[in-house]
């Protein structure tokens, strides 16, 4: 039975955190605390806490001692808010694992099962995402379109394509105006009748405010089917339409990304690479992990799932792991680039304790393979840092023409903020230059640790292409390693269901389709060739 004093408590410490009176708050929360160790929300208050004021350690130590508060409190209560936090600050075993153990009969766990089977999804549990979303459909008589469509990407995740495709059609079914399921089926699998479902995705987005987050999503949906039917010209116009009103929700400065691309690599100079010379190599295997970067769109999932047909590797995924590890050494939560503040932090980081740190981070994900691969594109950033942190690490970077990955960026859809200045083919044609410069200063500076690899050699050449990034990463070669269709493993990727396909060259010079539209970008290039 609870406490009757803690009821009061929660409402002055919610009372404190409205009012901006952060150390009342704290005080008031350690009461719940001292009252009763068993209250979940008390943690989470602080975790919260910690991280309004950029205290990333704190704010993990706080959310890791919600979890076993939870346990002992012996309700499902506030298990979407424990998961939710616990991905938010990188914990995805326990995330995983608090989800997997509860009771997916309790009335709590069913009414926010949609969100738990997406959670799961996060941290690479695609089977036990499934089991929970057939479960919980079993439970509810009615079941809402968002645990339709979790269900849906479950089973795109897991490969199950034709199943996939059916459940997206029944979310639709279900619900008309959800525009997310629209989208994930549009890029998931091409309409047997190219341009059959613009009828109603149009029908959608007539009853669909223009600019919020649903209108975007169906005119990127419109964009790929009306794409998929040769319909370019109403194609352009639905992506035009859907990248302006993506863009105007973002915050991005293009000049605050080119003065801190800048700044990194003049202190990721000559100096701080003799530095790594005289660490101690604190990754005990001879060999990896292996990183696999380049922008969005551009193969890394294509090579990851090459290099998942080796038997000594294990795919990751997209793991946030390193960056985590990295907030966790610098004490301060981070973003999407590094700004002038965070690089000093970095460059005053324990590199040792940042390898050991991200090795016990990761180990869990081994299982019984030698090799972790972890396919984060964002993480050719970070290439300097990992380098110091795992001198055993390799990193491969994929590559691919100006024209066709501006393009394949612009006409994709991401999750939140991520990729913001993919919206603007301007501001893409300026990231793909500072992307170029990056990679050339890593190339030059850590020539055994950082490798470049085109993707237009990847697909046309593949055993050859494959062939020199198995030798980089000290692997022997192996009859069939680049046959993706063979791999069966799951991907949460943006090109989860293009990968099952296999290797193809259909998307070399795509962007040709929209030569008329894309004048300006050829020409910015052009420019400067």
């Amino acid at each position: 039975m609870q406490n009757p004093d803690i009821g009061a408590y929660v409402q002055r410490g919610r009372q404190a955190m409205m009012e901006r009176r952060f150390d009342d708050a704290r005080e008031i929360y350690q009461q719940i605390l001292a009252l009763d160790p068993a209250q979940p929300r008390a943690w989470l208050a602080l975790s919260a806490l910690a991280q309004s004021q950029g205290d990333f350690r704190e704010s993990v130590r706080a959310v890791r001692s919600a979890v076993p508060a939870w346990k002992r409190s012996g309700s499902q209560q506030f298990i979407t808010e424990l998961s939710m936090r616990l991905l938010v600050l990188g914990e995805y075993k326990d995330a995983r694992d608090i989800i997997a153990l509860s009771d997916w009969s309790d009335p709590v766990v069913l009414r926010y099962s949609m969100g738990l089977v997406q959670y799961l999804g996060l941290t690479d549990a695609h089977q036990e995402a499934l089991a929970l979303a057939d479960h919980a459909l079993s439970r509810i008589g009615n079941p809402p379109s968002s645990l339709l469509l979790a269900r849906a990407n479950a089973l795109r995740h897991l490969g199950r394509m034709q199943e996939a495709t059916e459940a997206f059609e029944r979310c639709i079914a279900s619900d008309p105006m959800n525009a997310e399921a629209h989208w994930a089926l549009a890029h998931h699998q091409r309409s047997a009748r190219p341009g059959d479902r613009v009828t109603r995705i149009r029908r959608a987005i007539a009853h669909t405010k223009p600019g919020l987050e649903d209108a975007i999503y169906l005119q990127y949906a419109l964009f790929k089917e009306l794409d998929d039917a040769d319909r370019t010209e109403e194609a352009w116009q639905a992506l035009q339409v859907g990248a302006s009103a993506k863009r105007q929700g973002i915050r991005y400065a293009d000049s605050a990304y080119e003065e801190n691309y800048h700044a990194l690599m003049h202190a990721c100079n000559e100096a701080f690479f003799l530095d790594a010379r005289r660490d101690e190599p604190r990754y005990l295997p001879q060999q990896g992990p292996i990183f696999v970067v380049g922008l969005p769109r551009s193969g890394t999932t294509l090579l990851e799932r090459m290099l998942g047909n080796h038997p000594d590797v294990m795919l990751a995924g997209e793991l946030n792991d390193f960056p985590m590890q990295m907030a966790w050494e610098s004490g301060r939560f981070i973003g999407e680039i590094v700004d002038k503040q965070g690089l000093q932090n970095y460059l005053e980081m324990d590199f040792r304790a940042l390898g050991a740190g991200y090795q016990e981070r990761t180990s869990w994900r081994l299982e019984e393979k030698k090799l972790l691969v972890d396919k984060l594109p964002n993480n050719v950033i970070n290439a300097a840092f990992i380098h110091r942190a795992l001198p055993d690490a390799k990193i491969i970077c994929l590559r691919r023409g100006a024209m066709d990955s501006c393009f394949s960026t612009f006409k994709h859809l991401f999750s939140g903020t991520s990729y913001p200045y993919s919206y603007d083919l301007t501001e893409m044609a300026n990231h793909y230059r500072r992307f170029i410069h990056l990679t050339e200063h890593w190339q030059r500076l850590m020539p055994n640790a950082f490798l470049c690899v085109d993707y237009e050699a990847l697909v046309t050449s593949p055993e050859e292409a494959l062939s020199r990034v198995a030798a980089f990463c000290g692997l022997s070669t192996h009859v069939g390693m680049e046959d993706v269709k063979k791999n069966l493993t799951p991907s949460a990727t943006a090109s989860s269901s293009q990968v099952r396909e296999g290797i193809h060259t259909r998307n070399l010079e795509s962007w040709k389709r929209y030569e008329g539209q894309l004048g300006r970008l050829v020409a910015s290039f052009e420019a400067r060739d």
